[in-house]
């Protein structure tokens, strides 16, 4: 599928993800236009789509050779008989984020760019940045102390840090750089690490350190609770940093396959006031610009919501708000290329409920909890639910051939890594 030349504009997508598809099929339902996605290999996702123009690019690490890879791609599709067409540059993972921002200048002459600069990526998505801006505004956070793995982690260190915050064991151990974390290699890693004890924990940053990651890490108090208790909270900012848009998701399952620890298998999208007002608060605070995320887990100690991160973009399961009603897309076209958000006017809250899955609802069945059972089969008896993968308007056979296969995945991935209850 290439670009029609009579396309008004396009979307240009960095990335290869479920979160990548859902952003073009967005663009596609709500505009009619075909997108632009950069993998850097391709996949079932994103092979035999009629809603896409796939352009793999291997070596996204080699930064000089990635941007002039993009840069060619918006002197290749700017230009038509009409005059010059605007190019919307996003990206579906961190990485994608922090390498626009770095080089949103030299991107300028081609693309519009809808995310905020390196100065306020540095300042919020590092996680002891974010915590310690919780900490004003007095917005819940876990117990948290922070580690250079620049410096030796002796237990007796650790030991006294730990006590002073109250953290017991077992506690959670997470990068403040995730791009950072995911670009350094040792035996056993994981997204997010579980220590048993001091010991374990000084093994753990000792070993990451010696590995070449040399930015800080969290250690935090893990807050009871299974996949249930986690949720998320999505914002929209115009470009004077009004809060204009959010839609909140309490999930139901979580992935717990070691690379994919964290990720949200399935979500229910309905209002949290809670959830919005301290968004709200941090994202005025800091001046925001476009779409945001927050991941937030419901303590039942205290029965507070304690923020964990801010992502600076749409996140990877964000098609739970496109499928309640309020195509993401829109946001960025009205905002960014046609003068300004035309509603809301003001605030706006989604309301409506409604099922997000990737999973076969024979095996999500399995794994919803008690209290969320009787909303799940209402949705799901009402047809008040979606997977991001299934759209209509794909009709090539070997698409819907991957589609089976991966539901059949599924089943296999959470055999051998069942959620927590």
């Amino acid at each position: 599928m290439r670009i029609p030349a009579e396309q008004p504009f396009v979307p240009v997508i960095l990335g290869g993800d479920i979160g990548t598809y859902s952003l073009a099929r967005e663009f596609h339902e709500q505009y009619n236009v075909v997108s632009v996605v950069i993998p850097s290999v391709l996949t079932g996702i994103t092979r035999y789509s009629r809603i896409l123009d796939a352009r793999p690019f291997a070596e996204q690490s080699d930064e000089a050779g990635f941007r002039d890879f993009v840069t060619q791609l918006g002197t290749e599709l700017s230009p038509t008989e009409t005059g010059k067409r605007p190019l919307l540059l996003l990206g579906g993972a961190d990485p994608h984020i922090r390498f626009i921002a770095r080089n949103a200048q030299h991107f300028s002459e081609h693309f519009t760019v809808p995310y905020v600069g390196e100065d306020l990526l540095d300042r919020t998505t590092g996680k002891d940045a974010f915590y310690e801006l919780c900490r004003q505004l007095e917005v819940p956070f876990p117990r948290t102390i922070v580690h250079d793995c620049a410096t030796t982690a002796s237990t007796s260190d650790l030991e006294a840090a730990l006590e002073a915050e109250g953290i017991a064991f077992p506690a959670i151990v997470k990068p403040s750089d995730g791009v950072a974390w995911g670009e350094t290699e040792f035996r056993g890693k994981k997204k997010v690490h579980t220590v048993a004890s001091v010991a374990e924990l000084s093994s753990l940053l000792n070993t990451a350190s010696q590995a070449g990651y040399g930015n800080t890490v969290v250690v935090q108090d893990l807050v009871p609770g299974g996949d249930s208790a986690m949720n998320i909270a999505t914002f929209f900012s115009d470009q004077q940093g009004k809060v204009r848009f959010a839609s909140c998701g309490s999930v139901i399952v979580e992935e717990h396959a070691p690379g994919a620890l964290g990720n949200s298998a399935a979500i229910i999208a309905k209002p949290n006031e809670a959830l919005v007002e301290d968004g709200i608060r941090i994202l005025n605070e800091l001046g925001w610009t476009g779409f945001s995320m927050f991941d937030v887990k419901l303590d039942p100690r205290d029965g507070s919501y304690r923020f964990f991160e801010l992502n600076p973009r749409l996140g990877r399961n964000h098609f739970y708000i496109s499928a309640a009603g309020h195509n993401v897309a829109r946001f960025y076209v009205e905002e960014y290329l046609e003068g300004g958000l035309r509603e809301p006017a003001e605030f706006e809250q989604s309301t409506n409920e409604h099922l997000y899955t990737i999973l076969p609802l024979r095996l999500l069945r399995r794994f919803v909890p008690e209290q969320q059972r009787q909303l799940v089969n209402r949705l799901i008896k009402v047809k008040a639910y979606s997977h991001p993968l299934n759209y209509r308007k794909e009709t090539d056979p070997r698409r819907w051939y991957y589609i089976a296969l991966s539901a059949v995945n599924h089943y296999r991935k959470f055999k051998r890594n069942p959620p927590t209850m």
